[in-house]
């Protein structure tokens, strides 16, 4: 094995996926796991889905959708962030100038 990878199993929708990661990234797959198979049971209970691949369309639709405004969120954050940064290290320097 690579120098600090691992294999893992995961189960997503009742089937078993090996994957090879770096160590450190066990707890986020663990993580997602669980997040997933958690929203396709609530999808399953919610939505009168025949085939489990529409389950996993539906499910992948709004994980995107909300890593989408999150990072429309994160940008705004940033616009807004940087000129204060930017305002602050100018103060910074003026006061440490007299």
């Amino acid at each position: 094995m690579e120098d600090g990878k691992i294999t893992i199993k995961i189960t997503i929708a009742q089937r078993i996926i090996e994957l090879t990661i770096m160590k450190e990234w066990e707890r986020y797959y663990r993580e997602a796991e669980k997040i997933i198979n958690d929203s396709l049971f609530k999808f399953a209970k919610q939505w009168a889905f025949k085939d489990p691949q529409d389950r996993l369309s539906k499910l992948l639709l709004d994980e995107v959708v909300k890593n989408i405004e999150c990072n429309e969120r994160l940008q705004e954050y940033d616009e807004d962030l940087i000129p204060k940064m930017i305002e602050l290290n100018e103060l910074a320097d003026r006061i440490n100038i007299d």
